[in-house]
């Protein structure tokens, strides 16, 4: 239904084409061979599209540019790597992404002449160079710092870990996703979630170190 659908909007040539979340009562597997349809008809057809999603994989795939919304307000306007490396506020942050980015609630202080992120408990990892001269101004202050599950590593597959960057943490639950496996984690204090590979899976309720 969804094909023959579009098939009747495409031959009337419209100048824009407006999709109502139309992927949304289709399984899993026939949403995949639909966004790469829709994708394929779009990039032919060379016509405006306004797709309506809640699903953020449809917007990071179909989107040249991609408006986040929240209660009718437009947060971020921009296109998909963007929003992604670069999200507007903790709202856009958390809304694209699998899982969902981590949270840490701390401090910016400074030893040594070196600027570290504290949570105050066992958090204390060292602010990169390349980012030390944003973070200088907020030296004392409480901040919240977001961190990509994919940008946590196991140390033991890291071969040049940096001490000042390293955070132990107690592996409480372990998702095997096929080509790759979520570890949700725990400080005490703080907790977050790790995408690593496959062949990472640590035993439930083990102390790691992680980068």
């Amino acid at each position: 239904r969804q094909r023959v659908a579009l098939g009747r909007a495409i031959v009337r040539k419209p100048d824009v084409f407006l999709f109502d979340e139309p992927l949304s009562n289709l399984d899993a597997k026939m949403r995949v061979q639909m966004r790469a349809e829709i994708h394929k008809i779009r990039t032919r057809l060379q016509t405006t599209f306004v797709y309506v999603t809640h699903d953020q994989a449809e917007a990071m795939t179909l989107g040249d540019r991609i408006a986040v919304m929240r209660d009718g307000k437009i947060q971020q306007f921009a296109g998909p790597i963007e929003i992604y490396d670069k999200p507007a506020n903790k709202f856009v942050a958390s809304f694209i992404g699998t899982p969902p980015i981590n949270f840490l609630e701390g401090r910016i202080i400074k030893k040594d002449r070196k600027y570290y992120f504290d949570d105050g408990a066992k958090v204390c990892v060292k602010i990169v160079d390349e980012m030390v001269k944003k973070m200088a101004p907020y030296e004392g202050r409480e901040i919240t710092c977001g961190i990509r599950a994919e940008d946590i590593y196991d140390k033991l597959f890291v071969s040049e870990a940096n001490p000042e960057n390293t955070v132990r943490a107690t592996c409480d639950v372990v998702e095997p996703m096929g080509a790759e496996v979520y570890l949700y984690l725990s400080t005490g204090k703080s907790s977050f979630v790790a995408r690593v590979g496959a062949h990472d899976r640590p035993e439930i309720n083990r102390d790691m170190n992680f980068v």
